[in-house]
């Protein structure tokens, strides 16, 4: 098979080209309901893949031959055809709007297009320009809140925080439940790797803290983004589509003059909520400095037994701190942005520059992107075209510790006693000690110098070749390559700390080098048939390497004056370390789509995918798809109510498809580290893992079924899918018995199930020449179910935050899993005789509860299911206004039904700053009431739902204000203002687990800011 796709590709490589009586066609595109011209437009030789897009005055330059068709197309337009013929040589058209335009053009692939009505599933199309109205900085935060069925998170407030994106719940343990992301036809590697936080461990559910690399893309580039949810939607990326795809399309030239856009804006990054601290002037008497209110102290007539420990009642005066204001502090951030577009008829060309400082709510953190963008499209003839992408971006930050540490900035504020001035300093100017387990905050703002740096490549080149009428090729040659480079600076207390926090200094440098191609030639013909047949074939190939290298060094007692590696006299324990990846990942497809009238469509594909990451007995698969499309309101029978109910379809799909990059590239093989013991060279199992040669890629089956309709001339429309995922041979971790000389291995031994709803709906309230309303509605909810294990349950991930994350049979994955309160039989908290809260206890065979004969619980201490991290819904809504000049945009975003296990909110209470010791001072709760509920589990789980007012934008175009400009807009914003949630810490959204697939747990995340700006755009 791969020895014929290379003579078809040296046939079409270097064929002769076949030329035609050709013609320039010129015209302006604008829209029929206010007569203001539409730039962005599609416009695309039917039959081919030769396309232009009009530029911002609506004005568009295409070369095509006589008897070619134009197909005309616009996200929320209707789609338009027109003949060429010999006397067309200007075309200016007035498009409708279409609110569900079933013939919409979408974007399937980087070459591949098709329209609306053709697909059996569901797609989501975003305009560039609604992406960037709130100023987002960057991809995934532009993302939020505009897709159907997508759990978009910023896992963390900090100014490259990293992000998760999940469509259609999670889909994998070990492996990312994020998308596949491409862009202009490069696939996009969005990892998370730890360059900065070397000390922190990953767990067992691949916990991914920092920066992923979506950070890296500038939404101003963008000119659409179309979202296929689900494995089956995308036969052309297989396995890699596993998890849906985000097809990112930017900006492009367009024949004319030089069209320039220059935009600026200012961003004021702001604590969105503050937390409630303890501020009350005394403090119990204790004779250890930490954890005042549950230390025990010897039994005395001043001391009262709770539990076992004798607590003190006497309290002594103090000052109590609000450490946030030291901590916190207003972050500025500006964006500046300038591009170009132009070109004649042979040759397009559009280039940008970009420049980002953002600075965060912690001080002396900050994130900065510089990066500068070419695409350059030449057609030799009208059969062969090429084009040049090339993106160059540098990125750096400067960091604090986000969370997972115990000297991390957020951190400092929950385990630290507010009862010290951490201001204050000696004679030397050096800070003092707070409590002698902890580390001043102002040590870690100050002095930790923690820094990140990334140079990035993202280049592509591709071959378009229409040797005659409905056939085209292309050939895609894509290039992602980026170094990544962390230091992390530590210096000596000047005062006396625990050990385990680095008391010496502590200095790492680590370098990750990651080089990913892909090679991807996609074939298409249209055969129409007779006058109500079409059948469109596509088949193609995908090649895609992966190599990374990374490295680090880690140690600690400084030597003084240096800041660099050179520093360390101690060499962390395992470091230096370095490891590299390397995998190939290669597949062929075939895909055919039989249209009847226009109307009905269906589609088979099949495509075989491998993948070497597992051995040559697992590693390829075949993946199979069936689809079908129904455009019910082109019947006959639907003519009398075509006012009413204008389009009506009904859609369908099934496919399979799997993770071929679920686990590491040598995770099959038992790995081995080297030492020394009595001068002789001694070799242990890394990790105490063992190896599994007969590891197996995860399998996905799905099926969806949906409907789009529109009502009231399009004017108010409606979508909605409901899907089935099976998902076989999960891979999961397995703990070994140590007879078995390893302690955990890897093994193919899960099955889940995620099935749900999406429903998308749009009204055009007001649709008049000068004034437009629209409102829309997001909603999706889906259930996921482990349905297959080897034991009822086990514990998936060890944590720092101490979160019980488990898998259980028939449960949600992830669940939390632990201690939980004693109740009554009206669910009210059942006390001890003094009057405490206490852990239920019962028989652990059963998991029920028992009574003494005075009615307190007795037997073993019991657990069960405390909370769910998975939503119940998600759902955003919002509102669009246009009146003359004057653009409100307003977006809401939210989650419902979520549990967060917030290890924050238990600790300031064990060490005195929480709310709750202020009640026990104050006399309103028992003294010992703290201790009574501490080391119950499900005390620590609380309700992470929340809605957000995610976007506010409101904009006045001047329009054309002399010959120089043509338009000057002005634009003031917001993002994350208001949150209505009953979270305990800062922001329920963050997670400490970073990108992990499952871990939703708070411990020491930066909270995510309020930021308002102000926009600036040029063009002319």
């Amino acid at each position: 098979m791969r020895k014929q796709l290379l003579i078809l590709f040296g046939i079409i490589l270097f064929a002769q080209p076949l030329f035609a009586q050709s013609k320039t066609i010129t015209g302006i595109i604008t829209s029929q309901s206010d007569g203001l011209s539409l730039p962005g437009v599609s416009v695309l030789v039917e039959g081919t893949a030769k396309s232009t897009v009009t530029d911002l005055d609506g004005k568009f330059s295409i070369l095509v031959n006589e008897n070619e068709t134009l197909l005309f197309s616009f996200i929320g337009f209707s789609t338009k055809k027109i003949k060429i013929s010999s006397t067309t040589d200007v075309i200016n058209l007035k498009m409708t709007e279409e609110l569900n335009a079933l013939s919409e053009v979408v974007v399937l692939g980087s070459t591949v297009r098709a329209t609306r009505k053709e697909l059996g599933n569901a797609v989501t199309s975003l305009k560039g320009e609604d992406l960037v109205k709130a100023q987002p900085g960057g991809l995934s935060t532009a993302l939020q809140g505009k897709i159907a069925g997508a759990q978009v998170s910023q896992n963390s407030g900090d100014p490259a925080g990293g992000f998760s994106i999940k469509l259609r719940g999670t889909s994998s343990i070990l492996g990312s439940s994020d998308p596949l992301y491409v862009i202009d036809g490069v696939v996009l590697n969005n990892a998370t790797t730890n360059v900065t936080n070397l000390n922190v461990t990953t767990g067992n559910s691949n916990m991914q803290i920092g920066q992923n690399r979506s950070s890296d893309i500038n939404p101003n580039d963008i000119q659409s983004i179309e979202v296929l949810n689900g494995g089956a939607a995308a036969a052309i990326y297989g396995s890699r589509a596993a998890n849906g795809v985000v097809l990112i399309t930017t900006k492009k030239g367009v024949a004319g003059e030089t069209r320039y856009t220059f935009s600026t804006s200012v961003t004021s990054n702001q604590i969105r909520k503050k937390l409630n601290l303890n501020m009350s002037d005394k403090q119990f008497v204790s004779t250890s400095p930490a954890l005042f209110p549950i230390q025990g102290n010897p039994a005395s007539p001043t001391t009262v037994n709770v539990l076992g420990r004798n607590l003190e009642t006497r309290t002594f005066g103090v000052q109590r701190y609000d450490y946030q204001d030291d901590i916190f502090t207003t972050g500025i951030g500006t964006d500046t942005y300038f591009s170009m577009q132009g070109g004649d008829e042979k040759t397009k060309y559009f280039a940008s520059l970009g420049h980002l400082v953002n600075e965060g709510i912690i001080k002396n953190t900050d994130f900065k992107r510089t990066g500068a963008k070419v695409r350059l499209k030449h057609d030799f003839n009208s059969k062969l075209s090429a084009t040049v992408g090339l993106n160059y971006i540098s990125s750096s930050s400067n960091e604090k510790p986000d969370g997972n540490v115990f000297w991390s900035p957020i951190n400092s504020i929950n385990i630290t006693n507010n009862i010290y001035a951490i201001s204050q300093r000696d004679a030397n100017g050096n800070l003092l000690a707070v409590d002698p387990n902890r580390i001043n905050p102002l040590s870690i703002i100050e002095t930790f110098k923690i820094k990140q740096n990334t140079d990035r490549i993202i280049s592509d080149i591709q071959l378009n070749y229409v040797p005659f009428k409905n056939f085209n090729a292309d050939l895609i040659f894509g290039i992602d390559n980026y170094n990544q480079r962390g230091n992390v600076y530590i210096p000596r207390y000047p005062y006396i700390v625990n050990p385990a926090y680095y008391n010496d200094g502590y200095v790492s440098e680590a370098t990750n080098r990651v080089v990913q191609f892909n090679n991807d030639l996609n074939l298409k013909y249209v055969w129409n048939i007779n006058q109500n047949w079409k059948a469109t074939t596509y088949g193609g190939y995908n090649i895609q390497t992966y190599r990374d290298n990374f490295v680090a060094v880690e140690g600690r007692n400084l030597k003084p004056f240096i800041e660099t590696i050179n520093a360390f006299n101690t060499l962390i324990p395992g470091s230096p370390s370095s490891s590299q990846s390397k995998y190939n990942l290669w597949g062929y497809y075939l895909q055919e789509t039989f249209g009847y009238k226009d109307k009905l469509y269906v589609t088979i594909a099949g495509r075989q995918d491998a993948s070497t990451i597992f051995s040559s007995d697992n590693r390829s698969q075949f993946y199979p798809k069936a689809s079908f499309s129904y455009v019910l309101s082109d019947e006959k029978f639907m003519e009398s109510i075509h006012d009413i109910v204008s389009s009506v379809r009904i859609r369908g799909s099934w496919g399979k498809s799997g993770s071929l990059t679920a686990i590491k590239p040598y995770a099959r093989f038992t790995n081995y580290s080297t030492g020394t013991l009595l001068g002789n060279s001694t070799f242990t199992i890394e990790g105490f893992k063992q190896g599994n040669l007969d590891l197996k890629p995860e399998q996905s089956v799905t099926y969806e079924i949906g409907g789009d309709f529109g009502f009231i001339k399009d004017r108010l429309s409606l979508s909605f899918s409901y899907y089935n995922a099976d998902i076989d041979d999960l891979l999961l971790p397995v703990q070994l018995a140590a007879s078995e000389g390893a302690t955990n291995t890897i093994k193919n031994i899960g099955q889940m199930n995620n099935r749900g709803f999406e429903v998308n709906l749009k009204y055009d309230i007001i649709k008049k020449e000068n004034l437009h309303l629209d409102a829309f509605v997001n909603y999706s909810s889906n259930r996921n179910k482990v349905t297959g294990l080897p034991q009822t349950r086990f514990k998936l991930d060890s944590n720092l935050a101490g979160a019980p994350v488990f898998v259980e049979m028939d449960k949600p994955i992830g669940i939390f899993y632990g201690t939980y309160f004693a109740r009554n039989s009206d669910g009210s908290l059942l006390l001890t005789p003094n009057g405490y809260p206490q852990t239920e206890k019962g028989d652990v065979n059963t998991g029920t509860a028992q009574r003494d004969a005075s009615g307190q619980p007795t037997g073993a201490i019991l657990n069960k299911q405390i909370g769910n991290p998975n939503p119940d819904y998600i759902i955003s809504f919002g509102a669009n206004l246009n009146y003359k000049k004057f653009g409100l945009s307003i977006l809401f975003d939210g989650v419902q039904g979520v549990d967060v296990f917030d290890a924050d909110y238990r600790t300031r209470q064990g060490v005195g700053s929480g709310t709750i010791v202020a009640q026990e001072l104050n006399g309103e709760l028992p003294r010992g009431y703290i201790w009574s509920i501490y080391n119950i589990e499900e005390f620590r789980v609380v309700d992470g739902s929340y809605l957000k007012l995610r976007e506010v934008s409101l904009n006045y175009s001047f329009g054309k204000i002399n010959e120089f400009f043509d338009d000057l807009t002005i634009t003031a914003s917001g993002r994350n203002l208001i949150s209505w949630d009953n979270f305990t810490s800062f922001d329920p959204e963050t997670n400490s687990g970073g990108q992990s697939s499952v871990a939703k747990y708070n411990f020491g995340t930066v909270p995510i800011p309020s930021s308002y700006s102000l926009a600036v755009k040029f063009q002319f």
